[in-house]
């Protein structure tokens, strides 16, 4: 007899050593050798004694590993003397290739995106889970086994079921195993929904994961304070300095702002600002590009300050439109890994010596050091997801929710100012605009009913721009079959972008109803087209537009003072200056008319959804009211 993988238990000293399994060559009587695995229940000196009988040494080996990986017990789904009833399913319900073929069908993905599931599949999920099939039943990934492959990410174990991989591990962040389980948990749900279903449930879904509390969070992220940011910039080389700057100003991703270009340099709202509309990314291989930005939201205008658009223009001067803004030491493309390595962490050491710097940023925490700079200047959360291009308001909060202690005050006045229109405007919406927009806000439930001339109680004021006389080019676009001119072709552009940003998901929808492609295009805006002179009426646009999100809803009385019909909910659209049937900067204002039928429409508009809805229901009592009285003075009028 001949063992081999070592085993037996016994004590040294006070120490119990665990028994482990091991296999035994054994001759049978027809003189074939055959191969037994022998363990002990749990691994215990007192523990059953187990056993299974292979012919195949390596089989014999692949059932070792498994009762050990089991903590010296059965493997799940084993039926002894037969195997895994896994065995009778095909081979593309294994984990792996059943894995490897939903990574292959994902879109929405960069190459490099798809050759990076690939890696945590081979390495940190295939030695788990490449002995288990997919389906439900015997021989199938159970909660378990995902549990304790959770646990092994986070202590660092080794793989149960890979006799290779015996050394020890890295033990992953709870951020890092939140996200390997995400990818596990997206691969089983594709065998959910399966047609038909190759199983019932997901068996990820009651996994406990390590917690990520605030401590493990700034753990994560590095938080420059100003005054360090401002080391660390005087610490940088001379060519990388102007880098650092527009990394830590704008909080845009390093793929983002290395792909900046002359012609993405434009003004929103007369302020000036960049568009991020692409980014680096890498295919396969490895080989960067340039493609789109991360998401949709991605896709976002940056105002900016002055002083960085000077120093972007000058590093703009004499560059072609499609030329890069930064550049690395060889001319070409900033190299992340080689920015850090011969700029950032020297500048960081330098840091430490010369001013006592005493954290260690990355270059990505430049973003998480802008956001820190936002929140406390109390700037609100969607502004700060929209300047960041996160594409859910959720992962602003998740990521930067444990800095929010400092608004507690403003969360407050906020709340207040919600549930009484007359309260003082919070102070994070002082230098909005909003506050010049609700001059007179306090006085709201006591306005008069006096109108102003565009038929609008409690309007405010707009000034429109006047006529542009002369003769020169103007550049058109066309917003819903609405023509509007602009006398710069940038300005033109971004009124097209931004338009049909706000106006996709409208889009969107008309196409699943099934309108036709041409009558859905007519919703959207196009141009700009370049015209010698504007023939039309309005102005023509210097400017940038100024853009409300404007909230409205409407009511109509009969003569009895009864609801003609159910008013609909509080709608919210994006208007532009230049739509002024449908403008405004008041935060609330109703306009009233008499219908043919006799009926009394209150129409109801602003910029402050609180005043709006708070209007609405003033205003709705007071039209009951008029109505009523008006039907009863005509009765009494009839009878008379």
């Amino acid at each position: 007899m001949r063992c081999f993988g070592w085993a037996r238990s016994g004590h040294i000293g006070s120490v119990t050593v665990l028994t482990v399994a091991y296999i035994e060559i054994k001759q049978r009587k027809d003189g074939q050798v055959c191969y037994v695995v022998r363990w002990r229940a749990n691994g215990s000196r007192t523990g059953k004694r187990e056993s299974e009988i292979f012919d195949d040494r390596k089989a014999a080996e692949r059932f070792r590993d498994l009762v050990k990986g089991h903590g010296e017990q059965w493997p799940p789904g084993w039926i002894r003397g037969q195997g895994f009833v896994a065995d009778l399913c095909g081979p593309e319900e294994m984990f792996e290739p059943f894995a490897m073929k939903q990574i292959e069908l994902l879109t929405g993905v960069q190459g490099d995106t798809r050759a990076k599931y690939r890696r945590l599949v081979e390495q940190n999920m295939s030695p788990w889970f490449k002995s288990y099939s997919v389906r439900d039943g015997e021989g199938g990934i159970t909660r378990e086994m995902v549990q304790r492959w959770v646990n092994d990410l986070a202590a660092g174990r080794p793989a149960p079921h890979d006799p290779k991989d015996r050394r020890p591990r890295t033990k992953y962040k709870p951020k890092t195993i939140a996200n390997q389980h995400g990818l596990l948990h997206a691969i089983l749900q594709a065998a959910v929904d399966a047609e038909p279903p190759l199983r019932s449930t997901n068996p990820c879904d009651f996994t406990r994961l390590p917690r990520l509390d605030g401590e493990q969070v700034e753990e994560e992220m590095v938080f420059l304070e100003r005054e360090e940011f401002a080391w660390v910039h005087r610490c940088l080389a001379e060519d990388a300095r102007d880098l650092a700057e527009a990394l830590a100003e704008t909080g845009a991703r390093w793929g983002e702002v290395t792909a900046l270009q002359p012609r993405d340099l434009c003004r929103r709202n007369g302020l000036p600002a960049i568009r991020i509309q692409r980014a680096w990314k890498r295919d396969e291989d490895g080989r960067p590009y340039l493609g789109a930005p991360k998401t949709k939201k991605s896709r976002r205008t940056i105002v900016i300050t002055s002083r960085l658009e000077r120093m972007l223009r000058r590093r703009a001067k004499g560059k072609a439109p499609d030329d890069l803004l930064f550049t690395g030491p060889e001319g070409g493309r900033w190299d992340a890994g080689t920015f850090r390595r011969l700029r950032w962490v020297p500048a960081i050491e330098r840091a430490a010596q010369e001013f006592g710097l005493t954290k260690r940023p990355r270059i990505h925490d430049l973003r998480h050091s802008h956001a820190s700079w936002l929140i406390a200047a109390k700037v609100p959360l969607p502004a700060i997801q929209a300047r960041l291009g996160h594409e859910s308001i959720t992962t602003t909060v998740d990521r930067y929710g444990h800095l929010l202690d400092a608004l507690d005050g403003e969360v407050l006045a906020a709340v207040e100012w919600a549930m009484d229109p007359a309260a003082p405007l919070p102070g994070f919406l002082l230098h909005s605009g909003l506050a010049d927009a609700m001059k007179g806000m306090p006085q709201l439930p006591h306005q008069s009913p006096g109108a102003m001339p565009n038929g609008w109680t409690g309007a405010a004021d707009v000034t429109w721009p006047g006529p542009v006389h002369g003769i020169g080019p103007v550049f058109v676009v066309t917003l819903a079959g609405r023509e509007v001119p602009f006398a710069d072709r940038d300005l033109a552009q971004q009124v097209v972008d931004q338009w049909n940003d706000d106006h996709a998901e409208e889009m969107d929808a008309l196409r699943a109803c099934g309108w036709p492609e041409d009558k859905v295009t007519l919703r959207g805006a196009t141009g700009p087209e370049e015209r010698e002179r504007w023939t039309g009426g309005g102005p023509v646009w210097r400017r940038m537009p100024s853009r409300q999100l404007v909230h409205s809803a409407t009511v109509a009385y009969r003569a009895d003072g009864t609801l003609a019909h159910e008013p609909l909910p509080v709608t919210s659209r994006w208007t532009w200056e230049f739509e002024q049937e449908t403008f405004t900067l008041s935060a609330a204002e109703h306009r009233t008319a008499l219908r043919p039928d006799g009926t009394m429409e209150t129409h109801i508009r602003g910029i402050n959804k609180a005043a709006v809805r708070e209007v609405f229901d003033r205003v709705c009592g007071g039209t009951a009211k008029a109505c009523a009285q008006r039907s009863h003075s005509i009765v009494e009028r009839t009878h008379s």
